[in-house]
């Protein structure tokens, strides 16, 4: 699968290291991806702690060095809740080739999140 145009335009200003374990991860990927965030200006983690949706003003996004990506239907119409799993160990499997360590919101015992991967 290819990223949207959408989901490229997101990777933009996110490590490159990062970067390149997601476009390999969608070019290996059975199942479309979407990339919802990347990138996060101080204004916008602010408000995300504000709304409950994070609990620290030194979120990784701040620095380019987390995604959030979200595994979707085939239509790529709705999100695929079952495949999280999935896609962290094929994002795992690639991280690993490239030898680049990443870590999986899905793994924390505290505020789970599933979308997350960050640059250890």
């Amino acid at each position: 699968m290819e990223l949207s145009e959408l989901s490229k335009e997101r990777l933009e200003g996110v490590d490159e290291r990062l970067k390149a374990v997601v476009i390999e991860c969608a070019a290996r990927c059975p199942f479309p991806f979407n990339v919802s965030e990347g990138l996060r200006t101080e204004e916008q983690q602010r408000e995300y702690v504000r709304l409950g949706k994070s609990k620290t003003m030194k979120s990784k996004h701040l620095t380019g060095k987390a995604v959030d990506l979200y595994p979707l239907s085939m239509d790529r119409k709705v999100v695929d809740w079952s495949r999280f799993e999935e896609l962290a160990d094929l994002m795992q499997q690639v991280a690993s080739e490239q030898d680049t360590e990443i870590v999986w919101g899905g793994n924390w015992k505290t505020l789970v999140d599933k979308c997350h991967f960050e640059l250890k």
